[in-house]
């Protein structure tokens, strides 16, 4: 009992002391959090029913309904509010039956090699000599018009550039000087139309990665569309070297898929813990990730350890029974990778604008957890140097765990960008990025193997931790600075 006492009283003088910025802090929660999320975890069965069973979630793919289905079950049976979707406009979806690039002349070899997002089918099995278009210029195709019908053309010059550094952490930049991308040329509308009149059977590129790591992305071009495979650049290059020498070549492709266009709505999927505080119930804290990926891997690190992470801080906070002052609210965003679009809808929706102004500054703080992978070490805090003293406070009762980088700076290209675009505060997690650049972001491999079990666990517990004090917390959570006026030059 005297230990006990002892431990309380050094907590609330912990909690108190000058220069703690005046920050409540409850440790006895957060040992709960701790013990919750560390021994009675459920965050692995949730991350490996999304990468196994469910895998790669294209936006608006069959597959990404199912995990928008799935997650809405889960977090009902968790016990959570108002669990709803919420739907915008987004466009065809797409599924991946079958791919094969072969070499079958001068000698056999199997080619790694996967069709960009919303390529359409090929005319079946298309065995022919590739057609080597390295510029892709119109006089290019102008001086083969004619013969390029059913024709297998390859589309770049031989690749010298490959992603070699990742990003240092708490840095949006690419770490160590870096040669001049020599990236394939942009099969942009223009060039697909040219290759469309022609005729072209299929179109195939190399990517910026090695070591068999392809990185492949895509977007529907329409009426332009024209199959399309990324080779992994070590066969691209093979085969262009070959041409080059005036070697005979031969390959084999086909692409097998489906457009999914009866719903083109997409989804983002809701859920909440109610607040208690009858001055504060109104206000909101929320946190998110996105549920979509690409399709050649199985999302493991974008994205799905954001949504099991996410969704186990969620579950740990209502399992633990608190009561938190404001509303907490989780938000699973579909069409990410396509450029922000589920939370742009949202917020868009919610918050944007003159009529959203009320429900505006009601939400407190937004958390987002994306880029890299576990474990949480910190939050980029965009400049606000008030927040981020918060922050280091916040942090303070989880440093056991790693969690000890409030870090000053910022980080573009994911979710917390919609908010902080309307002036709510919006903070992305510092995460590990050793491989992710290089070997997992948008490839091949991303898979559950990159991603350490234990650091799932640490992640979660952390979330909670920082969702929980946000929720209960004296006064608002510091809003960013607006930004400056631009100025004339004179």
């Amino acid at each position: 009992m005297r230990t006990f006492f002892l431990a309380t009283i050094t907590a609330v003088l912990a909690a108190t002391v000058p220069g703690a910025a005046q920050e409540k802090v409850d440790f006895s929660v957060i040992e709960k959090i701790k013990a919750e999320g560390l021994d009675r975890s459920k965050v692995l069965d949730t991350f490996d029913h999304l990468v196994t069973a469910i895998g790669p979630r294209l936006t608006n793919s069959p597959a990404h309904k199912r995990a928008v289905a799935w997650t809405q079950e889960t977090l009902r049976a968790w016990g959570m509010s108002e669990v709803h979707t919420e739907p915008f406009a987004f466009g065809r979806g797409w599924t991946l039956d079958k791919v094969s690039v072969e070499m079958i002349e001068p000698r056999y070899m199997p080619m790694i090699g996967y069709p960009k997002g919303w390529s359409p089918s090929t005319a079946g099995r298309i065995v022919a000599a590739p057609v080597w278009l390295p510029a892709l210029e119109a006089n290019e195709v102008k001086a083969q018009s004619g013969r390029l019908k059913g024709a297998i053309v390859m589309t770049s010059p031989v690749m010298t550039y490959a992603i070699r550094a990742d990003r240092p952490v708490a840095s949006g930049d690419l770490k160590g000087p870096q040669p001049a991308p020599v990236r394939p040329p942009q099969l942009n509308a223009e060039r697909l139309a040219m290759l469309k009149a022609e005729g072209v059977g299929v179109t195939i590129e190399p990517n910026i990665g090695e070591h068999g790591t392809v990185f492949v992305t895509g977007r529907d071009m329409g009426a332009n569309s024209v199959p399309s495979i990324v080779l992994a650049t070590e066969h691209y290059n093979l085969i262009a070297r070959m041409l080059q020498q005036k070697i005979p070549v031969k390959l084999a492709v086909e692409v097998q898929a489906r457009f999914n266009d009866e719903d083109r709505n997409t989804h983002n999927v809701i859920a909440e813990i109610p607040g208690t505080d009858n001055a504060l119930k109104d206000e909101v804290v929320m946190l998110g990730a996105h549920l979509d990926s690409w399709h050649t891997g199985t999302g493991a690190t974008d994205n799905a350890d954001g949504i099991a992470t996410t969704m186990e801080a969620m579950r740990i906070l209502k399992a633990l029974g608190v009561r938190p002052r404001r509303t907490i609210r989780l938000a699973l965003w579909a069409g990410e990778e396509q450029g922000l679009l589920g939370s742009k809808a949202y917020v868009d929706q919610h918050f944007a604008g003159d009529k959203n102004k009320a429900a505006r500054d009601k939400l407190s703080v937004y958390f987002n957890f994306d880029n890299g992978y576990p474990p949480v070490t910190g939050f980029y805090m965009e400049g606000n140097d008030p927040a981020r003293k918060i922050m280091e406070e916040w942090l303070k009762p989880v440093a056991g765990l790693g969690a000890i980088m409030p870090s000053p700076g910022g980080i573009g290209a994911t979710d917390h960008l919609s908010f902080l675009a309307v002036g709510i505060p919006g903070f992305q997690a510092v995460q590990n990025y050793a491989n992710y650049d290089v070997r997992t972001h948008h490839t091949n491999v991303d898979f559950a193997e990159r991603i350490d079990p234990a650091d799932l666990k640490q992640a979660a517990v952390v979330i909670a931790t920082v969702i929980y004090q946000a929720a209960m917390r004296d006064g608002t959570f510091p809003r960013p600075a607006p930004p400056k006026p631009a100025t004339t030059k004179q």
